[in-house]
């Protein structure tokens, strides 16, 4: 039985694998919101600066309200339905710029602090939601902007599609294009590819 159990510990210990992006048009150099589903007051606007070291010509600016959101398949032609039944978890990361002339360290604009939340979340193939998570952020950034990293993890089955909700307000609305500008958009999920076998699962 000791055999038995140590074996199988071991088939189970398998190393864990991230995959790439799986966010497209996450950075707005297409000059668009292509490939995203928009809500309420959102543009793509010429950007200023480089964000963190990275070249950036486009962001995307919320107004006094909107959201921006995106499906993305969790399988793959290498990561298959028993692979995402040993768990996963998402791991995004926004650049985020947001700044009030009424709040410390203020680098534009004017009021209270401008509220943006991001919604991470695991469906299964019905688009029932099995999974998610909210964080809402009043940050003041310089005008290089700030990277904010959220995580969610599902350990259980039937994970098929994953999706990112991002919105933002702006607190002096009604404004123009008053609210935080979001860029360099990523999702990665870290799953582990281990498979066993029907026979080894009933022993």
């Amino acid at each position: 039985w000791l055999i038995t159990f140590l074996f199988l510990f071991t088939l189970v210990q398998a190393e864990e694998i991230t995959t790439g992006n799986l966010i497209t048009n996450g950075n707005f150099e297409t000059g668009n919101a292509n490939g995203w589903t928009t809500s309420g007051d959102v543009q793509v606007l010429n950007d200023c600066c480089e964000l963190n070291g990275v070249t950036s010509t486009k962001d995307l600016e919320f107004g006094d309200s909107g959201s921006i959101e995106q499906d993305f398949n969790l399988s793959s032609d290498t990561i298959n339905q028993n692979m995402l039944d040993n768990g996963i978890t998402l791991d995004s990361s926004i650049d985020a710029q947001n700044g009030e002339c009424n709040v410390a360290g203020c680098w534009g604009g004017q009021g209270n602090a401008d509220t943006f939340t991001n919604v991470l979340t695991i469906k299964d193939s019905d688009g029932n939601v099995l999974a998610s998570n909210t964080t809402i952020r009043t940050d003041v950034t310089g005008i290089d902007g700030a990277i904010f990293t959220d995580r969610l993890i599902y350990n259980g089955t039937g994970s098929s599609v994953g999706n990112i909700n991002i919105s933002g307000s702006d607190a002096n609305a009604p404004s123009n294009l008053g609210g935080p500008n979001v860029d360099n958009i990523s999702v990665t999920m870290t799953y582990d590819d281990t498979v066993i076998s029907n026979q080894i699962v009933e022993e």
